[in-house]
């Protein structure tokens, strides 16, 4: 069985939607049709053009198993996305950047207003969870990598957060806003001389040494597409942008350069001033100059993807942040992935986890308990000044007026509810509850 999408994206799940659709394109294509060529009192012959010659919807038929994406034919051809909602009702699109990777500019995604409020979040966060830091690197655990010197934090249920995830979905193609297909929004600091090296967002599990199946060309889940927020402008020359090393910049190979000559040219200007010859940040600074990149921009957008049509893991997709030159940049990450991610219900495990369950099934143990992410909402309906807390480690504001607070939790964690510092409320979540559970203060 197929899930259908049109060039746009646009799932079509009836007869209906379909023939609204094609009503749809034929009146937006006569609008552009000049009647001139009819003869003088004719109001019906262009439509007859329309219908044999200008109205044609795509349709792109998607295995069942599969996810929708997006598929260009050129660079700079554009994709309208008339079915995704913004704030100001501003018209969203793509333009594609590379074929391979597949990159795009998304135009209007979200827009300054929201730039600004995902910094002042990411400021005034203060769980230690989530509040900026070094950042890390891997698939579990706090990993501090060398290359990467970025600060980052994470905002998961922040009310903009929330918008700019479900947002994302549209515009993937997904029927709906799946908690468990996203991280949270990581967000990213980047101040003069900070960087990451080029890496895959897919995550590399080839020798199954965890319990989750990473393998998403077969029964697995994996990062299927990341779309970059920018949420600041940096100076001519800055740095900061992002670059898929494996991308040229452009179509015609006399317009390249190569990463020799690129190096000549940056440390003739100057450009790699604040870092020692021959380091890989200033590497990166002529790999940022010669190959596909991406400049920072406030409330720009980029999407691109890390798997294959087949779910395979795109090689070509590899992407790093370039050294900042001048200023500071502020961004954001979202990993979208092609289903469950690690911890949540339904997540797929590998064949050796099931291999020892089994074992143990026969041998009269009982399975261990699974370690689950459960998913917690906490709503305050009543009038009181109050805060969240994990035990006793600042979560969120969580006034009346403050948006809900929805977090990843698991099997016993205990969340307080403090007024002016005192304990008011306890909650333990319990799994028999089920995976969504829902707490409210009144």
């Amino acid at each position: 069985p197929c899930h259908f999408h049109t060039r746009e994206g646009l799932r079509v799940t009836s007869l209906r939607q379909l023939s609204q659709l094609v009503r749809t394109k034929r009146l937006s294509r006569s609008e552009f049709t000049s009647t001139a060529a009819c003869p003088e009192g004719d109001e019906t012959c262009y439509f007859d053009s329309i219908d044999r010659e200008v109205i044609n919807l795509d349709l792109y038929a998607v295995p069942a198993a599969r996810n929708f994406i997006f598929a260009p034919s050129y660079v700079g051809e554009i994709f309208e996305l008339d079915h995704v909602s913004v704030p100001g009702a501003l018209p969203v699109s793509l333009e594609v950047m590379s074929l391979s990777p597949r990159v795009f500019d998304v135009r209007n995604f979200y827009n300054l207003d929201e730039a600004d409020d995902i910094v002042e979040r990411a400021l005034n966060e203060k769980s230690e969870s989530h509040k900026i830091k070094r950042s890390s690197t891997g698939a579990s655990g706090y990993n501090v990598n060398s290359q990467r010197t970025s600060e980052n934090g994470f905002d998961t249920n922040g009310h903009t957060a929330m918008a700019v995830k479900k947002r994302a979905f549209e515009v993937l193609g997904f029927d709906e806003y799946t908690e468990s297909f996203a991280d949270g929004l990581q967000v990213l600091r980047y101040n003069q001389s900070t960087a990451y090296i080029p890496h895959l967002d897919w995550i590399d599990d080839d020798h199954k040494r965890e319990r989750h199946d990473f393998d998403s060309s077969a029964k697995g889940t994996n990062r299927f597409g990341t779309i970059l927020l920018y949420m600041t402008d940096l100076p001519e020359n800055g740095g900061g942008e992002t670059v898929f090393p494996k991308a040229w910049p452009s179509q015609d190979p006399q317009n390249n350069i190569v990463l020799d000559d690129a190096l000549k040219l940056v440390r003739e200007s100057g450009d790699v001033e604040l870092f020692k010859k021959g380091s890989w940040q200033e590497k990166m600074v002529a790999q940022c100059k010669s190959k596909l990149s991406a400049k920072p921009a406030r409330a720009k957008a980029v999407l691109f993807y890390s798997q294959t049509p087949g779910g395979e893991r795109d090689k070509e997709s590899l992407h790093g942040g370039c050294p900042v030159l001048h200023g500071q940049k502020w961004a954001a990450n979202l990993w979208v992935w092609n289903g469950p991610r690690s911890g949540y219900q339904g997540s797929p495990v590998n064949q050796w986890v099931k291999d020892e369950e089994e074992a143990n099934r026969k041998k009269g143990m009982n399975p261990p308990t699974p370690h689950v992410e459960l998913q917690g909402q906490f709503f305050n309906k009543g009038n009181s000044l109050a805060e969240m807390y994990f035990e006793n480690t600042f979560w969120a504001k969580f006034g009346p007026e403050d948006p809900p607070v929805y977090v990843n939790t698991y099997e016993g964690h205990t969340w307080n509810v403090k007024v002016e510092g005192k304990v008011v409320k306890t909650w333990v979540i319990d799994s028999r509850k089920g995976h969504l559970q829902k707490f409210h203060l009144n």
